[in-house]
Parts: structure tokens; sequence; C-alpha cells
């Protein structure tokens, strides 16, 4: 509390001298006045943590000092303690819409006076950071954290949570409508944020926006709300997964109860845009994007919202609840530990969702010797299982395609038999298109749909929306595929 500036104001000499010499030798930095008017005259110059009255100051224009200072925008949060003798407390009792927030009785001690000033800038700080709808923690308190995470060398995970689609429900239903999404929303991150706290569900998770909401000790979470439909949460890295499942899990199971049910039934909404035309909306989702120091050290809070951006950006073009951790520094190795949080996939159980050999399996196109030779194969060469395979003509290109997008959520984009238009191949150098391993497939409404053999990686992403202008909508490009398609139209004498 060193450097907290103080306002005293008492025309009792004595008492302000000493009252003075107390808080300075505590560390704070005093002001002190003998009257009213010049008390308004210091609020006017200087900004105050904290303001001391007398209770027996004159009247200003017919008005407490109280009054004044709460109809003064530049102090009208700051803490006001008032001072006064056991004969003015019915007076006190009669008069607490003048605006103070707590009171001391003549004499205190040094010690009375020391917590009573402590607890109310404490108090009014905690206010202050906290957000007013939700009353989760706030930008100060945010940034706070994520720097005391940076500075302390945990490991840590920072997830920036957004609803989507949220301005279509307000616009529609109304602003308390919207509110009330918002706080349940909250009450969803909070509850789901606690259970896995310490692996174990939080028998007090039904207290809601009244749980605490700050980073304890160690695998405790901070919850804060960013403004709007936007919250952050930061945790650790192995509780991060499990958060976001059951995050997502009770956000579609809870929210969608907020709409009609005619909308419900229609999976969409349909409000008027900005040129008055009926647009569709699809229901509320939530997106989880994830960014960890498990393989980058960060420098700065801002550094860490910059990268998350990214990820929510690529988020959005998924249909659905989703999440995604930034691998931007740990390329993705294998399409299985692409997506922890599966988008399209709200009906399954996401413990259970098995790799590729497996849908194969079980949708009857190969039966388990078949398997185990494409494995060992898998093993020796290095090569993806679908590649394997392919190779092994157990299984078109295409029945794996299809496995793919269904595991990850990502539209399968066949090159096989795929005629290229001349426009779309002068997008992309040939060099380009080989080292990334992307087809540009086609734009319609400013949007580029692009065949990647690795749709999760959202540097290329970023790098073809900034080079072409175009919004960049990933779908997936098999290996096999790719490579017969880059041979056909970029190893050729006329190609670009």
């Amino acid at each position: 509390m060193e450097n907290k500036s103080i306002l005293v104001v008492d025309k009792d000499t004595e008492n302000l001298s000493l009252i003075e010499s107390r808080l300075q030798a505590r560390g704070f930095v005093v002001t002190t006045a003998t009257a009213s008017e010049p008390a308004l005259r210091f609020l006017e110059g200087q900004n105050f943590d904290l303001i001391l009255i007398a209770a027996d100051m004159e009247l200003v224009n017919g008005e407490e000092i109280t009054v004044r200072i709460r109809k003064a925008s530049s102090s009208c949060f700051v803490p006001v303690i008032m001072m006064l003798g056991d004969q003015q407390l019915a007076k006190l009792l009669h008069g607490v819409q003048q605006g103070f927030d707590d009171f001391l009785i003549k004499p205190f001690d040094a010690f009375t006076l020391q917590l009573r000033v402590l607890l109310n800038i404490r108090r009014a700080e905690d206010r202050m950071q906290a957000n007013p709808l939700t009353k989760l923690p706030g930008n100060i308190a945010i940034e706070k954290t994520v720097k005391d995470k940076i500075l302390s060398g945990e490991k840590y995970s920072v997830c920036y949570l957004d609803v989507n689609n949220f301005k279509s429900f307000n616009d529609l239903y109304g602003y308390d409508k919207g509110d009330d999404v918002i706080r349940q929303a909250a009450r969803i991150i909070v509850q789901a944020a606690r259970k896995y706290a310490s692996g174990q569900p939080d028998q007090a998770a039904g207290g809601g926006l009244n749980m605490p909401a700050r980073s304890g000790g160690s695998g405790q979470p901070f919850i804060g709300h960013v403004g709007g439909d936007d919250f952050i949460v930061v945790t650790h890295p192995d509780l991060e997964n499990k958060f976001a499942k059951e995050c997502i899990r009770e956000f579609d199971r809870i929210i969608p109860t907020y709409y009609a049910t005619e909308d419900i039934k229609r999976g969409h909404v349909q409000v008027k845009n900005r040129k008055g035309k009926n647009e569709k909306f699809p229901i509320m989702s939530i997106s989880i994007a994830a960014v960890t120091n498990l393989n980058k050290k960060y420098s700065s809070p801002a550094e860490i919202a910059q990268v998350a951006a990214g990820v929510k950006k690529f988020l959005k073009t998924q249909p659905g609840s989703s999440y995604l951790r930034d691998r931007r520094e740990k390329q993705i190795e294998s399409f299985d530990e692409a997506f922890e949080v599966l988008p399209g996939t709200r009906d399954l159980d996401l413990e259970k969702v098995e790799p590729l050999g497996q849908f194969l399996l079980a949708a009857g196109l190969i039966n388990e010797y078949q398997l185990g030779e494409a494995l060992k194969q898998h093993l020796a060469t290095g090569k993806r299982l679908g590649q394997v395979l392919i190779a092994m003509d157990l299984v078109r290109s295409y029945d794996v395609g299809r496995m793919l997008e269904k595991k990850l959520g990502v539209p399968y984009v066949p090159l096989a038999g795929r005629q290229y238009p001349r426009e779309l191949s002068r997008l992309f150098t040939m060099d380009y298109v080989r080292t990334h391993r992307v087809v540009p497939v086609e734009i319609t409404n400013g949007k580029l749909q692009i065949a990647m053999c690795d749709p999760f990686d959202l540097k290329v992403i970023d790098d073809i929306e900034r080079t072409t202008g175009y919004r960049v909508v990933p779908g997936l490009a098999l290996e096999e595929e790719f490579e017969h398609f880059f041979d056909k139209y970029y190893n050729r004498s006329e190609a670009v």
C-alpha cells in the first residue's frame, strides 16, 4: 500500500497532525485540509485513493462535503471514511445517503486507523477491478495475474473464451436476456474451471458468480471477465483440456434453452443486418483459444493475447463450439493430437473418440489383420497411417478423407480428379505450394477455401490471409492426393 494517496479533512488541527504523522509513518502520501473549500480544490487538482473527513465540516453551498465529493466524476468512486464522536452517531445513521463508506469514532488508535484505511482501499480496488455484470475480476486483475504467471516461471495455460453469435441473440431478444446469457456463461466457466482445479468436482460450484475467482495455490484457476462476451481462465496446462471439454459440454447443454423453441428447432435465428435485410445466425456456441508456455516463453500479457487472437480467428471458421491450443511453436505431428476437443462432435463421448485405424475398423473398411500390417509399416516408415493404408490398396483415399473429416471436424477436400482453374493457380508460387502443402480451391463471398495437409497450421493461415486479403476457410487435404495433384499441375512444363 506504499505511495497510496490520502486526503484528510478536519478542523481539529491537533487531530489532523496526529493522523498525518501516523499515516506517513506507514508509507502513505498525505494531503491535509482544515476547511471544505480547499479540500474540494485539492480534489480538482489530484487523484486520491481514500478520503478521511471529520463529520463536523462546514457546508459548501448548502451541501455536505461528502455529497459534493460524490458528485465529482474524479472522486465518485473514492472510498470516504467519516470521523466523528459518540454523540454524532445518530446524525450518522440518518445521513447515510451522504455517500460515506465507513466511519471511525474519535479517539481512535493508530492500529484501528491503519486497518480501516487498508481495508477500504483494498475493497475499492476490488470493486473497481470487478466486472459489474458478473462480479468477476476485470482487466486490471487479469493483466496482473498473467504478468505474475509469466514472472513466476510456473507452467501455465491462458484460455480465452468467446461466445459466438452473441450479438444476434442480444439484438433479437434484448439486452436483459443478453445479460442473463452472459451471467450464465460466467457461471458455466467458473464451475468448469473449479471442477478440475484439484481433479475433483467442486461441491461449492453451485455458488455461481459468488464463488471466489482469484488464482490461489497450485492448481487453482483464475477466472476473469475481459468484457462483453469475452472471458479468460488461467490454469495449469494439465487441467486445460478437461476444463475446455466440461465448459463446452455445459455451454452447449444450457445456453440453447435461452432461445425460443422455434429458433432451437430451426437451429438459427433471423436478424436484420445493417442493410435492413434478414440474415441467418446459428445458435450461440463458445470458442476456447488456449496459449501455454510449455513450448515457448512469453514476455508480456499483450504477446499472449496476440497469439490467442490468431487461434480464435481460426476457431471462428469452425461450426459450433470448439477449442484449440496454439501449436505454432510445436507443429502438430499427427492428426490425433490436433484437436483435444473436436468441433461437431457434441453428441459423442469425447473420451472415447478413436484413432483413424479404429474408425476404419469399426466401419468395416479394413479388418484387424490389415490394420496390424498397416501399423507395422506406419512404425517402420514414419508415414501417416492413412498414407500407408492407401498405398496398400486397403482403402480408398476418399474413405480416409471422410473418416478424418468426421474425426477432426474439418471438411475434407478431395483433390483426386479435381480440375484446377488457372486464376487460382496464380495465387501461390510453386515453391509456396510445395513448402506449405496448400492448394487454393475456390473463392466465394470474399472467402478463400484452402486444402491443407495440415489444416491446423495457424501460421500459414495467417500468412495467406495477410498476403491475399481473403478470409481463409481451411479444409483437409490428404498427403497422397496432394502429391498427385502437385505432380499434375505444378511439375509440368506449363506449371506456375
